[in-house]
Formats: C-alpha cells, structure tokens, sequence
C-alpha cells in the first residue's frame, strides 16, 4: 500500500497526518530532528472554534483567558474574555496528535529535495511526488523578522492565564511575557531588527521588571518568522504548507494554529482529488494572513508616532479581531461606531 508522504512534523506536518489518516490513508511522517517542534515559540494556541483537531490535555502547560496590552511602556487595556486558548509542550503536542492520528513518525530522517529522497538511519528512501512539504521557515520565499526570547527560572507565572504584550512602535513589533512550563516564564522580542539589537533590547526591557530581573535565564532562543504572506509553491510535487508557505499571521507571527489548518486542508484535498493550493486559498485563515499583511504594510509606513496612535485609537474588541484573525466586520463596525473615519480605514485593507 502506497502511503501518505508527509515532510516535517511540525504543526502542519501534524495536521497533514490527522487529516489523511481520518481520510484511511496510511501515513508516514519524515522529521529531520529528533524531536518535533524544535523551533522556538511562545508555544501559544488560540482557540476559536475552527481547531480540527483536540488539544491533548497532557500538553498544556497553563489555559489562557487574555492579555494585558500596553504601547510603549503605556498601559492600554487588559483584553479579558475575548481570547482563550493554550500555552503548551510544543513537542509533546506535535507528537500526540502524530501519534494519535495512526501516522508513522520517523526521526532524524533528512529530507533532501535536490535528490527527492529521504536519508534515515542509514537508509535512502525514495519520496514520489505527491504529497505535504512542511519544511518550515528555510523554504519561504517572503519577507521574515527575527524573534528571540529568554526561558527565565520563575515560579511567579505558575497560576497565569494572562498573556502580556508590550508593543514597540520603534522596532514595529514586541516585547512578550508568556507563561512557560511550571517553574518558568518566556520573555521574548519579535520585530524589524537584527539579533543583536533584538538582544538588547530585550536585555534592558528584562533589567526593568523586578519580576525576572534577577532570576536564571536558562535558555536563550532565537527564530525566523514569516511575516510576508503566504506564498503557494511545490518542491519535487510536494506541496508546501505551513511556515513553508508563509501561514503565520503577520501582524501577531501567530504560526501553530495557521500551520496547523493549512497542512489539515492540503492533505483532504489532496487525498480528494481536489486543487490543495485552491483549497488551501479559500480557508478563513488565508484571508486574515492576506488582510494583517495589507495592515502591516501600511503601519510600516508609518512613523512610531503615529503607530502608536493607530493601536491606541482601536478598542480591545478590534485589537481582537484583527490579531485572532476573525476580522467581523460587523463586530467591528459596532464597536468603531463612534470612530467613523477610523472604522473607515481599517475596512479598507478588510474587503480590498
């Protein structure tokens, strides 16, 4: 029997393996490292009803009920029942659902496209030309930004479910407090600077809060991410998906949830007989990767200033919409009622 080629067992490789195993295809999926989800992250997961797989409760390190929002060093609201979801195990996630799913997860298995094989344990397997490539952020063509972020030793954020995001209209992204494993925070930076600077920064926005100033960082981790849209491709027949694709929500650089549903409906249609890249272009997610990129240009040709100006003028409702990716314009229309000319601009980057 043929079986179902799957290339990374990241998120979209996770959901690729879900969705053609529920479809009885027999997978096989190939992961370069030893572990799934090695990329670091904040390892956040919004939960807003389109999710089609289960959350495996062994890998949730804390529930989040919302975030604490401020622009540069200013308070702006705590954004309270309108978003919930997980921090979790990137790993033990991604391994559960491959598990779960039925698939055949093999480690260490280099793909290598100039050859269209897979080197694993002493072995070359031959990959044919169909199937998902969820190779990740080395095969995207677009635009991308660099995260970095500390794991600090702190049991203060063990009872969290708030998130905490300190935008910086300098560097036109930011600073994140996100709860960890238990015993732990992550204190990140995302944004239009080098290694370096992102360093520190992050360095000096740490050496100000009493709450991890002086405690152990023990990891420090460093990402690309990107941010430039998504953009459909093929490596030897494989279709891309994931961050391969560019399914990372721009504006947030949110990547599990998108990833997650792009390998999901790639490998239905595939299995379908159906267009995966046309499949994969109609999903709500893809729209809201086109909208935050359309936002994203336009804030960044704005000065800080008026960056700021721009992210304090919108309520907590539309800070919602457009960071979750829902993009109601119904929603947002109420709730930008008094701010015609405001509710004006930002539906103009919704329905061009």
């Amino acid at each position: 029997m043929n079986k179902f080629i799957v290339i990374g067992a990241g998120p979209a490789g996770a959901g690729a393996a879900i969705a053609a195993s529920k479809l009885g295809e027999d997978v096989v999926v190939y992961e370069a490292n030893n572990a799934p989800g090695v990329k670091p992250c904040g390892r956040g997961i919004p939960v807003i009803g389109e999710l089609p797989i289960r959350v495996p409760r062994d890998s949730v390190y804390h529930e989040i009920h919302g975030a604490i929002m401020y622009v540069n060093g200013e308070f702006l609201f705590e954004m309270k029942g309108v978003l919930s979801g997980y921090i979790v195990d990137k790993t033990l996630f991604l391994e559960s659902l491959i598990i779960e799913s039925g698939a055949e997860l093999v480690k260490n298995a280099k793909y290598i496209p100039s050859e269209g094989v897979v080197k694993a344990n002493g072995m070359v397997i031959n990959i044919p030309g169909s199937g998902v490539f969820a190779g990740g952020h080395p095969y995207y063509e677009g635009e991308k930004i660099l995260a970095v972020q500390y794991r600090i030793k702190t049991s203060e954020f063990d009872d969290s479910d708030m998130l905490e995001i300190y935008f910086d209209t300098e560097i036109l992204g930011y600073f994140y407090v996100f709860p960890a494993a238990p015993g732990y925070v992550d204190v990140g930076v995302g944004g239009f600077k080098g290694f370096r600077d992102l360093k520190r920064l992050l360095d000096a926005f740490i050496a100000k809060d009493d709450r991890f100033r002086d405690r152990d960082r023990v990891k420090l981790e460093g990402a690309r991410i990107a941010v430039g849209g998504i953009k459909y491709g093929y490596i030897r027949g494989l279709v891309k998906v994931g961050e391969a694709a560019g399914f990372v929500l721009p504006l947030t650089g949110e990547g599990i949830r998108p990833s997650l549903l792009s390998g999901y409906e790639a490998a239905r249609a595939i299995i379908e007989g159906r267009d995966p890249i046309k499949a994969m272009d109609s999903m709500d997610i893809s729209r809201a990767i086109r909208i935050q990129r359309r936002i994203l240009e336009y804030v960044k040709d704005l000065d800080p200033d008026s960056r700021a100006e721009l992210l304090k003028s919108l309520p907590m409702e539309v800070h919602a919409e457009v960071s979750l990716g829902t993009l109601n314009v119904g929603r947002i229309l109420s709730s930008l009622a008094s701010k015609p000319r405001v509710a004006a601009k930002l539906l103009k980057f919704i329905v061009s």
